[in-house]
């Protein structure tokens, strides 16, 4: 009977929780959430409430980020490009808006799928980074008619603090994040 709460319980959070998208991982335990998302058993996680935290508190090799950023796309292991960005910018990934998550992850499909080589001077050549007023980072189209990733939901709208769901997954890697490359 229990294992049948648990499914009800997943199912309700894959398709949105209370009725919106944003809210499917409220309801998804770190088993759950592992599987949903794909990430590896050498990550540790933890799921945390509140407003983004500073990785210096959470230990060595630690890197927060927002349940809703796995919910726009991110997936481990990070991606070259996703991986450049971090080292090159030094933005905080709890700082991330989900669309920045959107168009890296976009891009590095993209990248796959047509073997475009593309690089992370080409993205922030069509992207510029811009800090909102809620000190989250996002992107924003240089020239809207040469944007990589297109059809992204509207960055102002339905978020506080850039984490619609206001919990946070702390992802902890007992191997090392690794140099971006």
């Amino acid at each position: 009977m229990s294992s049948k709460k648990g499914k009800e319980a997943t199912g309700a959070a894959r398709q949105g929780g209370s009725g919106g998208r944003a809210n499917r991982t409220e309801l998804l335990n770190k088993k759950e959430f592992r599987d949903c998302f794909g990430i590896p058993n050498g990550v540790s996680i933890r799921l945390l409430e509140g407003d983004a935290m500073s990785t210096a508190k959470s230990g060595d090799n630690s890197i927060c980020f927002s349940k809703e950023q796995f919910n726009a796309g991110l997936r481990l292991p990070l991606p070259s490009l996703f991986k450049q960005f971090l080292h090159y910018t030094q933005i905080p990934p709890a700082l991330i808006h989900p669309n920045v998550v959107r168009v890296l992850m976009g891009c590095s499909v993209l990248d796959m799928l047509f073997s475009l080589d593309l690089s992370l001077l080409e993205v922030l050549f069509t992207y510029s980074v811009k800090k909102g007023e809620n000190d989250i980072y996002n992107f924003v189209a240089n020239i809207p008619s040469l944007q990589l990733v297109t059809g992204l939901p509207d960055s102002t709208k339905g978020t506080v603090g850039g984490n619609e769901s206001g919990q946070e997954a702390l992802a902890t890697s007992e191997s090392g994040w690794g140099e971006p490359g």
